[in-house]
């Protein structure tokens, strides 16, 4: 589930830049709004910079201009972990929900993977369907479930819902979960670190074919910075990062240096 902060936020961010306040006070009870001054972030009246950036390029270096190490990762461990996020009954079997994406950062996909570690992909397609009649995934012959998101305007980020309801004839429970609960799960399952006083999110899994029907050989790490509508998030292919060779990439002003080792770790510094 490494593109479920990206996911997420886009989601929420362009729904609420989508909304002028004139047409928030329509959508709510204006009483209630009036009752509560600045309950509604002025920022949500302009549009909003897109949460996904640029694929990362780093810049490779030599060894000895590295900085202080502020992570240490153990990159088979971490792998995959974004698959794993929640766990639900979809039909009649207990699955574990994810997200991934494919080499791009185009194309996304829900992930469902069982208690023996198979994933079963299920297309996103355009995300803004999410906020609207929202996106059917099929996840077996028997089952398929529309996934959608209901923005709550006061507190879009962390007091929305993802609506998770059995259709097309599938014989199985409704869920209903907070985004600020899906965040804190990613939080989890993700390798945390801080950098520039600032906290940063890393997630790695591997890539989905060009086709969809599997995952490709290659892998992505995912660096996510979370600030609300403001939040951020940067795609680098791992083969952008020859091994034992530091790289020094560029996170909204923040910089790192990347070191992907022979012994299968990724070292971070300042």
């Amino acid at each position: 589930m490494k593109m479920i902060p990206v996911l997420l936020a886009a989601v929420l961010s362009s729904s609420a830049s989508a909304q002028s306040l004139e047409a928030m006070r329509f959508a709510a009870d204006s009483a209630l709004i009036s009752a509560l001054p600045g309950a509604i972030h002025p920022d949500l009246q302009e549009p909003l910079e897109p949460v996904l950036q640029e694929p990362l390029k780093p810049v490779l270096m030599a060894p000895s201009r590295a900085g202080a190490t502020v992570g240490t990762v153990a990159l088979a461990k971490l792998k995959s972990q974004n698959r794993h996020i929640t766990g639900r009954q979809f039909g009649a079997r207990n699955l574990d929900l994810g997200i991934a994406s494919d080499a791009s950062f185009d194309n996304k996909y829900f992930t469902f993977t069982d208690a023996a570690g198979a994933t079963t992909l299920a297309p996103i397609g355009d995300m803004n369907r999410l906020r609207g009649d929202g996106v059917n995934a099929r996840i077996d012959a028997k089952t398929v479930y529309n996934f959608k998101v209901v923005v709550n305007i006061f507190s879009p980020v962390r007091g929305s819902t993802l609506k998770m309801t059995p259709v097309q004839g599938t014989a199985g429970p409704s869920h209903d979960m907070k985004t600020g609960a899906l965040l804190d799960g990613i939080k989890a399952k993700a390798f945390v670190f801080k950098a520039k006083g600032q906290e940063l999110l890393l997630s790695y899994d591997a890539d989905v074919k060009a086709d969809g029907s599997g995952f490709a050989d290659t892998n992505s790490f995912l660096f996510t910075k979370e600030d609300g509508l403001s939040s951020k998030a940067w795609p680098l292919n791992e083969a952008k990062l020859p091994l034992d060779t530091p790289g020094v990439v560029d996170l909204g002003g923040i910089k790192l240096t990347l070191t992907r080792t022979a012994a299968g770790t990724l070292i971070i510094q300042e």
